[in-house]
């Protein structure tokens, strides 16, 4: 066999191996025996964006969906073209503009990029779990290891000690989270539902079959939740505590009303920081950081 079909071989094999990565319906990159070379030019339509940053890879970033001036990397982020991505369309022209060699985006956006040949890492629903996967992930996609285990120990060493400061309450709290509009939360299989059990509550959508269920106005005041949390873009606590009905659960007669920031539970390494500060809502007597 020639040099010539040996290299064609070789080209193929190589091929063939980033294709399994990205494709993977797992999300992780097949183990092999040495280094894949780390994504020089990223396209960054999701939560990646912020992990990127984190991991101080922001260089390598060609492309993102957006950024809100809140954000932390806000400065970092600002004049990077804006290509779409998470509640807007993706704008394949610029994204394929950019020749990116790796393009991370949501899982509703990854079968369009991968029909026109990129390689591409979907984003999908995690826990905290999930998170810390998801950001070794990056890490390793992006040549940034060391970084991201240091983030991911940080992230158990802190998740561990809420753990055990509320391992043996009894009398756990009943929590209602409202994502935005009345009666929209979050069930079993999302961040925001492990949030809640991890850092010792009771969440009353947790025996939904759905991890986005909507809930009645009438059963929201059946449950008689201990504590109510609402997602920034949400309501506001005054708001909450004049509805109609709502004046006897307890959580608006307590004053145990709360206003969550959205990178609580967002699949980024802040989202421990949820986990820390639910904690302290609903066992104000402790300490968790």
């Amino acid at each position: 066999m020639n040099k010539k079909i040996w290299a064609g071989i070789t080209i193929l094999v190589i091929s063939a191996l980033w294709l399994s990565i990205f494709l993977s319906k797992s999300r992780k990159p097949l183990t092999v025996g040495r280094k894949l070379p780390a994504a020089e030019r990223i396209v960054s339509l999701s939560c990646t964006t912020e992990i990127l940053c984190a991991l101080g890879a922001e260089d390598k970033i060609a492309a993102i969906s957006g950024i809100d001036e809140e954000n932390p990397y806000y400065g970092l982020l600002k004049n990077k073209p804006a290509a779409g991505g998470g509640i807007r369309n993706v704008n394949l022209e610029m994204v394929l503009g950019f020749k990116p060699d790796l393009v991370f985006c949501w899982k509703g956006h990854a079968d369009i990029l991968r029909e026109k040949g990129l390689n591409v890492y979907s984003v999908g629903t995690y826990d905290v779990e999930g998170v810390m996967e998801l950001i070794l992930d990056v890490g390793r996609l992006a040549g940034r290891e060391n970084g991201a285990e240091e983030i991911v120990a940080d992230m158990r060493k802190r998740e561990i000690k809420v753990k055990d400061k509320v391992e043996d309450i009894n009398n756990k709290p009943l929590v209602y989270f409202e994502a935005g509009t009345v009666g929209k939360s979050r069930g079993p299989g999302c961040l925001t539902h492990n949030l809640i059990t991890a850092a010792g509550g009771i969440n009353i959508a947790g025996e939904e079959r759905v991890p986005f269920p909507l809930l009645s106005q009438e059963y929201i005041i059946d449950k008689n939740p201990d504590i109510i949390i609402v997602e920034e873009y949400g309501a506001s606590p005054g708001e909450i505590k004049k509805r109609n009905g709502w004046q006897n659960i307890k959580a608006v007669k307590n004053n145990r009303v709360y206003r969550s920031y959205t990178y609580f539970t967002s699949y980024v390494p802040r989202c421990i920081e949820g986990m820390e500060q639910f904690a302290e809502w609903f066992y104000p007597e402790k300490e968790y950081r």
